[in-house]
């Protein structure tokens, strides 16, 4: 049994592959609009500014644009993921340059390895999300609405997505979103 496909765990992932394909969608749209994403088991979080009906334009083609193959819009090179391999990998490769003995003369080596070690995080990172992070599939994905609020200054939307191949799994992601407000 892959953990990957059990719920809450494959219904998160799903969600975090619509949120990227919406945000694909809409920076394709407007290439200067800063967002930042977040799944969670009841959908995903938008926080930044954009309009209310063009999210929800967006993540309506997003589950469309998924459910017809494009399995690429659920991996974007901005996400989080990338910027966690990135760090572990960054540590990982200076904890190796420095050795047993660390120095200040050990300075360039650690450049060195931390600069590999970025340059090569990006790619790991795609192939993270694409097989570990997120899912591409939207089979039975449904958006049901957006709930508005703010973060401080920040505009913050919350994309609800009902699951309906999967009561099952709808029932558990929302016992536990219940439990986490508790």
């Amino acid at each position: 049994m892959n953990i990957l496909e059990t719920p809450p765990i494959s219904i998160v992932r799903r969600n975090h592959g619509i949120e990227h394909a919406t945000v694909h969608i809409l920076t394709a749209r407007h290439p200067n609009l800063s967002l930042i994403g977040r799944a969670d088991a009841q959908g995903f979080f938008i926080y930044g500014a954009v309009k209310t009906e063009e999210l929800k334009t967006a993540a309506r083609e997003a589950i469309a644009r998924l459910q017809n193959g494009e399995a690429n819009l659920a991996v974007h090179p901005r996400c989080g993921t990338n910027l966690v391999v990135a760090g572990i990998l960054a540590g990982v490769a200076a904890l190796i340059a420095l050795g047993r003995k660390p120095s200040v003369r050990k300075i360039p080596d650690v450049l060195l390895a931390t600069t590999l070690a970025a340059f090569v995080a990006h790619p790991i990172g795609l192939q993270l999300q694409a097989r570990v992070t997120t899912s591409a599939d939207a089979r039975g994905a449904q958006m049901t609405g957006i709930r508005e609020s703010r973060w401080g200054n920040i505009p913050v939307r919350h994309v609800d997505i009902a699951w309906h191949a999967d009561e099952k799994a709808n029932r558990l992601a929302k016992k536990i979103n219940q439990e986490k407000l508790k």
